[in-house]
């Protein structure tokens, strides 16, 4: 199976579209056309559905993604193999939510400090699209919610974060009967956060008010000092902002408040001087880190 193939079959499947793969490419649409039904005819199994939308993958097409991403990157990950060396150079991309984030500046002076040949590329974004970018190969690692059970990826450290409300000066707190039906805050609707709240407010007989979500942690922490709603955020992070006037942070009870932040990457990936120079870095700037630590899963809603 050519691989050339292969590479215009991924950027087809990835754009959902011919004449999309083609600019990608910077082929004539004919000629993506021509080698997608050429893999169909050496493979003897439609790859796509054709539609007016575009395309879309087959079930086959959808097995063939899977083992095309996995070729490409062991053939990038050869050529890395080729050229690396003892001292960490290139580029490494880590993912990252908002939240964790407010770690990493430190970390990457220091690391871009010891190691300046390494371009260190930080994509910020949602706890699931990381982890698809993790498993997609587009991230060397990420920093996301956990855990995280998937038999592709590794859990290098764990720190177990605790929650707490981040209430504005304008709403007199008096327990959770005082935000139970205020407007929550919050970058992600579907996060652990909110899910640890509202089995708070459950078994407190309270219900979840009005949701805002927002793109940025400045935004949302913006309107909690208006006033607009509360947030609920790490306390650790609260305290790194050292925040004095506006807004007030009050922990969680202990049964609700402890989740963990992971710092994942694929089991496969081949690991370059330049990311385990990292990943060590890591350790050291993360002492309150386990590292490659199995969380168990729980229901704090459960007695």
């Amino acid at each position: 199976m050519d691989i050339g193939l292969l590479k215009v079959f991924q950027a087809a499947a990835e754009e959902g579209s011919i004449s999309k793969a083609a600019q990608r490419l910077n082929y004539v649409q004919s000629n993506v056309t021509a080698r997608i039904q050429q893999l169909e005819q050496e493979l003897k199994t439609p790859l796509f559905y054709r539609h007016s939308r575009g395309i879309t993958l087959t079930s086959a097409g959808q097995t063939l993604m899977e083992y095309t991403l996995k070729i490409i990157n062991l053939l990038e990950e050869a050529a890395q193999a080729v050229l690396d060396s003892p001292v960490p150079k290139g580029s490494i991309t880590v993912g990252s939510d908002t939240t964790a984030a407010v770690r990493l500046p430190a970390i990457l002076s220091a690391y871009r400090g010891c190691y300046p040949d390494v371009e260190v590329q930080l994509q910020i974004g949602r706890n699931n699209d990381l982890i698809d970018a993790v498993l997609q190969y587009t991230v060397n690692g990420a920093f996301v919610d956990g855990p995280v059970e998937h038999p592709e990826i590794v859990q290098e450290l764990v720190i177990h974060e605790k929650l707490g409300l981040i209430i504005p000066d304008t709403i007199d707190y008096q327990g959770l009967q005082s935000v139970h039906d205020k407007t929550l805050l919050i970058l992600n609707a579907e996060c652990i956060y909110r899910t640890r709240l509202e089995a708070w407010l459950g078994n407190e007989g309270c219900r979840l008010g009005k949701v805002m979500e927002f793109g940025t942690m400045e935004g949302l922490l913006g309107c909690v000092k208006a006033g607009i709603g509360y947030a609920v955020l790490p306390v650790s992070y609260f305290n790194r902002m050292n925040v004095t006037e506006g807004i007030r942070c009050y922990p969680f009870p202990e049964r609700y408040a402890e989740v963990p932040t992971v710092f994942i990457r694929r089991r496969d990936l081949y690991m370059t001087s330049a990311f385990r120079e990292f990943i060590e870095e890591l350790k050291m700037r993360l002492p309150e880190a386990v590292c490659g630590a199995d969380i168990p899963a729980e229901n704090p809603a459960e007695p």
